[in-house]
């Protein structure tokens, strides 16, 4: 059987970004549609952000939704995720970035 849909709840677990980088392998799940990745309060960083970014290579994602509430996000790692954007099958993606470190000047 092949994965679907997923959905973590990791939150205040210190996964960091090298925890991102694992996650974010999930790009390359064939058939995976939906995600649901809460890891609010983790210390994710800019690194962990970029890496999470490359989730808009997963190929059936649909639906992406992606707690980073505090996180110690900054404007670089905004910039990553903005990317999200532009990924081919997403047609919904909520993006909490709440108590981060972003700027707001680009």
């Amino acid at each position: 059987p092949r994965l679907h849909a997923l959905t973590l709840n990791l939150w205040h677990n210190a996964v960091g970004a090298t925890g991102a980088r694992a996650l974010a392998a999930l790009k390359d799940s064939p058939s995976l549609r939906t995600l649901t990745l809460n890891l609010g309060d983790n210390a994710v960083g800019d690194g962990g952000a970029q890496a999470l970014a490359a989730l808009r290579e997963a190929p059936a994602l649909h639906t992406l939704v992606l707690n980073l509430w505090y996180n110690a996000v900054g404007d670089s790692g905004t910039q990553a995720l903005a990317a999200l954007n532009e990924a081919p099958s997403l047609q919904t993606l909520a993006l909490d970035l709440g108590c981060n470190a972003v700027s707001g000047e680009y």
